[in-house]
């Protein structure tokens, strides 16, 4: 179990809620951005550094009004083989109130020969906060005869304001063909949740530009239902281009939070 609370004090963004128990650990966070001093960062770590077959793993962000979080692990997690009556259970649970923002920037997983992982992210966004979601995962066998993973389940759910699901997104791979990759050995998806305020097709436009230009990566961006943000999906040679395109996409989310908050911060001069 892994809980955490965010408040705004004295302008920065502050824990008030620190519950976490074995195999997640929590040491000090920091204030790393010079364009956005009240954001807090913090990095996730586990004392077991992978998820086991029979592991039930639960976290819960809440952040109140204001606040900015960028939340991150110490390194692609392993993910190992499970019995096969068994799989490996991760629950997310993700709040951002009014005029928050979250980053939630956990590095990709390693599938390794005949694990099981079921991942479900439910994020409620407030109509005026933004997230930045990212999700990626890469194969590997360590003799080398590419054996594949058991089964990976995935699900995304985003509401805006504890409304009806604007979006729910399943990923279900069982025991796969490796056909179906291509010859791609890393997936990824982002989901950039924005205010109304936001150029969505501008923004678009810049992940495209952005994407496009990393070698040996297949992405599309694409406007997501509501006008609630952009969706991203991609898939490429290994993890460096994944964290590549995490890197640009990272890029392009905080640009247009700056822009915004310029925007509103901008004298209005009348004339006469």
């Amino acid at each position: 179990m892994f809980d955490l609370s965010f408040v705004r004090r004295a302008n920065r963004t502050v824990i008030d809620r620190r519950l976490f128990a074995w195999p997640f650990v929590l040491t000090r966070s920091f204030y790393l951005d010079p364009d956005r001093p009240n954001c807090l960062s913090v990095i996730v770590q586990t004392g077991s550094g992978a998820v086991h077959g029979e592991d039930r793993l639960v976290q819960r962000l809440v952040l109140n009004p204001g606040t900015a979080v960028c939340l991150t692990n110490q390194g692609a997690t392993s993910v190992h083989r499970a019995d096969p009556a068994a799989r490996a259970v991760e629950t997310i649970n993700l709040c951002v109130a009014g005029g928050a923002s979250l980053e939630y920037l956990l590095e990709p997983r390693i599938l390794f020969p005949d694990a099981a992982l079921s991942q479900s992210v439910e994020l409620d966004c407030a109509n005026d906060g933004s997230a930045l979601i990212v999700d990626a995962f890469t194969m590997h066998d360590p003799r080398g005869e590419a054996r594949g993973f058991r089964e990976l389940e995935s699900t995304f759910c985003l509401r805006r304001s504890g409304s009806e699901p604007l979006v729910i997104e399943r990923t279900r791979l069982h025991r796969p063909d490796p056909g179906i990759f291509r010859g791609y050995l890393a997936f990824g998806s982002a989901f950039l949740v924005l205010t109304p305020s936001h150029d969505h097709a501008d923004i678009q436009a810049s992940l495209i530009t952005a994407l496009s230009g990393i070698s040996g990566l297949y992405a599309a961006a694409s406007v997501l239902p509501g006008a609630a943000g952009l969706g991203v999906r991609l898939a490429a040679s290994d993890l460096t281009g994944i964290r590549a395109a995490f890197a640009s996409i990272s890029a392009i989310y905080r640009q247009a939070l700056l822009s915004v908050t310029e925007q509103q911060a901008a004298p209005l001069f009348v004339s006469r």
